[in-house]
């Protein structure tokens, strides 16, 4: 008598860049609405404008959507941070 085999379940999670408003609006509070870019100088960005969601470890690389590996930068800095890690 044969055994009956259980149907194989596969996951089909989207993966997406989607950052959750939620999510976006949390880390915007945290980062007080301003660019975190730190110089070597100790000085920070003050740009509070046309701010974007950066992530700490890529988004490419396996980064999570999480709090702690997400900061608002400015779009100059967010270019800058790309060019060092690329």
């Amino acid at each position: 008598r044969r055994k009956k085999r259980k149907a194989k379940v596969t996951s089909t999670v989207k993966v997406t860049r989607h950052i959750p408003d939620p999510l976006r609006d949390e880390v915007t509070i945290r980062d007080n609405c301003q660019c975190t870019f730190v110089s070597k100088d100790n000085q920070r960005c003050r740009e509070t404008r046309f701010l974007q969601i950066d992530h700490i470890k890529p988004f490419s690389m396996g980064g999570e959507h999480s709090k702690e590996n997400l900061r608002l930068l400015c779009p100059a800095h967010n270019r800058l941070v790309y060019e060092r890690v690329r």
